[in-house]
Order: structure tokens, then sequence, then C-alpha cells
């Protein structure tokens, strides 16, 4: 008799691996919250340019969320810029951002 429990296993782990990586991407398209936090993610890894794109593509999701200006506000000064930094910081503040609104404030900027 020929044991096929060795044989089992490996195709066992090997259907795991493939459901479980089909379930990653399975998910749909990305959705404004999704590249929000990948945004998030590759802002604080220090990819301020790969946080802009992901911001950019949340914002043309959800253009009235604050919180995506706010983020590419921050992402745009670390990069130097000053005047994209600026507008996005404005339209934070317009959507209800108060923490742009005091900083835009504290600088001299209305909105």
């Amino acid at each position: 008799m020929m044991n096929h429990t060795r044989t089992r296993i490996p195709v066992i782990v090997l259907l795991l691996s493939v459901l479980l990586s089909a379930a990653d991407g399975a998910g749909g398209p990305k959705t404004a919250e999704d590249y929000y936090w990948s945004g998030k993610d590759k802002y604080h890894s220090g990819d301020f340019p790969g946080a802009i794109e992901d911001y950019d593509k949340a914002a043309a999701l959800a253009p009235s969320t604050a919180k995506i200006f706010g983020s590419r506000a921050a992402a745009k000064r670390k990069i130097g810029d000053r005047d994209g930094a600026i507008a996005d910081a404005r339209t934070a503040a317009r959507l209800g951002d108060k923490d742009a609104q005091r900083i835009l404030r504290m600088l001299g900027y209305d909105w």
C-alpha cells in the first residue's frame, strides 16, 4: 500500500497559499480609504512621492474628504512643494479639517 500522506501535505500547503494569495487580490478595486492608508504607510516610510501618488488616487475617488488633502499637503511639504502644500491645506481647511485651519491661520493664510 502506498503512503500518500507525504505528498498530500505539500499539495495542501500549496493550495492554501494559492487560496490565501487570491483572497488578498480578490477584494475588488481599491477604495479611496485603501489609497489613503497606503499613502500613510508610504509617508511614514519616507516615500513622499509614492504617498502623493496614492493621495492623488484617493482624492480622485473622494474629492470631499478633508483628511486626504491634509495628508497630501504634509507629503508635498516634505518634498519642498510649498505652493502645492498650501493649496492642499486650503482645500482640507475648506472641507472642515481643524488642523489645516489652525496651521493656515498661524501662517497668516486664509482658506
